[in-house]
């Protein structure tokens, strides 16, 4: 039996609304792309109340973590 949460809880990987959709489709006319799937998730950080100012520098952090690791491989393999 799954639990009450569980019940709650929207998949992920369930198509967009249309509202929603159209919102993806503005961000990719601005220049702006990303996966459905990572779109789907920070818009339901969203709408569980996560303020879009800590959903922003979350996004920050990732991105700055991601370049990070990139610049680090790049000194490995000219060291090697």
């Amino acid at each position: 039996m799954p639990s009450k949460t569980a019940e709650h809880v929207p998949k992920l990987d369930s198509d967009l609304q249309p509202h929603q959709d159209k919102l993806l489709q503005l961000g990719e006319l601005a220049g702006i792309y990303m996966d459905h799937k990572v779109f789907r998730i920070l818009i339901e950080f969203l709408n569980m109340g996560i303020d879009p100012d800590t959903v922003y520098n979350l996004l920050k952090t990732i991105k700055r973590s991601r370049n990070t690791k990139s610049r680090s491989s790049i000194v490995s393999q000219k060291s090697n």
